[in-house]
């Protein structure tokens, strides 16, 4: 079965927008960053290297903020309950909740990957969303996701060491237009059938903001300090201090599938395919906190001074994720779960895993 060729024109205009939305992406700076960092040393201490405090917090900000940011990226597609090829004509429909999450840097907990000790963190964003889906008319339907969570609903009376929220605001759209252009048919009869090929084309945001306080520890190494005219070269300054952060973050993505379905049984659909994924979007986070700093060093006094940093970072998120999607659901009558997971094609490393469950009728 053809698409006819209005289904033909949709997809093509989908595709042309999509590829603008990344031409605009790529063409933006893909971080906008910097650090500033004051010390006053303990008398009669003097500092000489401020700039290389700086680039320290720096570089460690640089090696995870992209990945902080990718993980929004990824988690912006999950949401979706793949496992039906079609919903059906109206008023069929369908109602159910999915966790998904992206996930980036996974080779951190390879012991053999430099991403283990370089001073990187793996990153996974979760996305919970309710989604909800109906048939239009013979082959085709949509399904849509939404998740809204804001301070003024509920602020959790809780304190932590690490993090403690302040005011936060989540949220989480998107939508997707289905056409089943290749239809279900039986190969053998109760045992296998071929489910069907689906494509698919809409978008999808994710857009957040969140004020937070805490403690914050670190290591710095290889700090010089002098005292007006010898220079000590401390290899391992500690810092403990308080900080107060806001943190933002925005995506906004267009993708375009196409998933094929093999059923057992009846009861159990596995389904794999391919998605494309064009969009912009950023993790953008200011840090302001004030510490002490000391050191263990042999020979050398302990209090080393106090550290006034403030830091802000904007970090882009992937414009273009070509993924392998792959996922398996159960049906008990009404009741069907699913899990599934893409694998970012464009590294071979990122992933997103998604759980749900749902009712069809």
């Amino acid at each position: 079965m053809k698409l006819n060729t209005a289904y033909n024109r949709m997809i093509i205009s989908v595709f042309f927008f999509l590829t603008t939305v990344i031409i605009l992406a790529i063409n933006t700076p893909s971080v906008q960053a910097g650090t500033d960092i004051i010390v006053n040393l303990t008398p009669p201490l003097t500092a000489y290297n401020e700039t290389g405090l700086e680039l320290q917090v720096q570089d460690r900000s640089d090696l995870n903020g992209p990945l902080l940011a990718n993980a929004f990226a990824l988690a912006n597609i999950t949401g979706y309950p793949n496992g039906s090829a079609s919903i059906g004509t109206f008023p069929h429909f369908e109602l159910g909740i999915s966790a998904g999450v992206g996930c980036t840097n996974m080779e951190y907990f390879d012991k053999n990957s430099e991403a283990s000790d370089n001073g990187s963190f793996p990153m996974i964003i979760p996305n919970p969303v309710l989604h909800f889906g109906f048939g239009l008319m013979g082959g085709l339907d949509f399904i849509g996701k939404i998740f809204l969570f804001d301070s003024f609903m509920y602020t959790p009376s809780f304190e932590n060491n690490l993090a403690t929220p302040e005011e936060y605001s989540l949220y989480s759209i998107g939508g997707r237009v289905r056409y089943n252009i290749l239809p279900r048919f039986t190969i053998v009869p109760a045992l296998f059938s071929f489910g069907g090929i689906t494509i698919a084309v809409g978008g999808d945001g994710m857009f957040g903001k969140v004020k937070i306080h805490g403690e914050y520890e670190t290591v710095f190494n290889n700090i010089e300090v002098g005292d007006g005219g010898t220079t000590y070269d401390l290899s391992d300054v500690s810092f403990s201090g308080t900080y107060d952060a806001d943190i933002t973050w925005k995506v906004i993505s267009g993708t375009i599938t196409a998933i094929g379905h093999l059923e057992f049984f009846t009861i159990i659909d596995v389904y794999t395919g391919f998605g494309l994924t064009l969009g912009t979007g950023f993790f953008k986070a200011s840090f302001n906190g004030t510490g002490l700093l000391t050191t263990a060093d042999v020979g050398f006094g302990t209090d080393v001074g106090d550290l006034l940093f403030t830091s802000t970072n904007k970090y882009k998120a992937f414009p273009f994720i070509p993924a392998y999607i792959i996922g398996a659901e159960v049906s008990i009558f009404f009741f069907k779960a699913h899990v599934e997971t893409m694998v970012n094609l464009y590294n071979g490393k990122d992933v997103t895993a998604l759980f749900g469950v749902r009712f069809e009728i």
